[in-house]
């Protein structure tokens, strides 16, 4: 029969995989929902475990490190697409170029706005 710690780091190992289910799905509404269930187990855990947990430990802080490299990745690629839409906004109002010494230098266009004649 499992004691009350074990039974915490299975329920912490089902949530770590369901958040990094939610990560490769792009779910992001439910990463904040799992985030607080990790919490509220987390900050109960201490006082329940044995020495018989620290296999199970050790699984859950390889668990943790893969969710954490994958909400990097996540991160980053978020990051990465705010700058190509950035990018792309900024195509008409913008343009970078370099002077004759290599130096980058930007041009700005000011507000683009049509005049309509009738």
């Amino acid at each position: 029969m499992q004691h009350d710690g074990a039974a915490r780091l299975d329920r912490i190992a089902a949530l770590l995989d369901a958040q990094r289910g939610a990560i490769r799905r792009g779910d992001i509404a439910s990463l904040g929902q799992v985030g607080e269930q990790l919490e509220e187990l987390l900050d109960r855990l201490g006082p329940s475990l044995t020495r018989d947990d620290a296999p199970r430990l050790d699984r859950l802080k390889r668990e943790a490190r893969e969710t954490q490299r994958l909400l990097g990745a996540a991160l980053r690629g978020v990051q990465a697409a705010r700058s190509r839409v950035t990018a792309i906004r900024d195509a008409g109002a913008r343009l970078d170029t370099y002077d004759s010494r290599g130096r980058a230098q930007s041009v700005s266009f000011g507000d683009a706005t049509v005049d309509r004649r009738a």
